[in-house]
C-alpha cells in the first residue's frame, strides 16, 4: 500500500531566509524596534512563519507587504 506524501516542514517566510520556521505568530508578539523617538509598538500579523533570527518581521513594514501578497491570504 501507498504511503500518503509527507508535508516538507514549514520554513521562514521573510525572502531569502531558508530556515526553518521556529514558530508561526499569533498577532499578540511585541514589538521590539525602538526608533529615534523610543519603541515604535507596530501591531504583529498573525499566521506568518518565522525563524528566531525574524522574530519581529511580522511586525514591519514588509511583514505587512508580505501579508497582501497572495501566498499569505491563501493561508487563511
Amino acid at each position: 500500500m501507498a504511503q500518503a506524501p509527507k508535508a516538507d516542514p514549514p520554513r521562514c517566510d521573510v525572502p531569502g531566509c531558508s530556515h526553518l520556521a521556529d514558530f508561526m505568530t499569533d498577532g499578540t508578539e511585541k514589538d521590539t524596534a525602538v526608533g529615534p523617538k523610543g519603541p515604535l509598538n507596530r501591531p504583529s500579523i498573525k499566521n506568518i512563519n518565522l525563524c528566531t533570527t525574524h522574530s519581529n518581521w511580522s511586525c514591519s513594514e514588509d511583514g505587512a507587504r508580505f501579508a497582501a501578497t497572495d501566498v499569505y491570504r491563501a493561508r487563511k
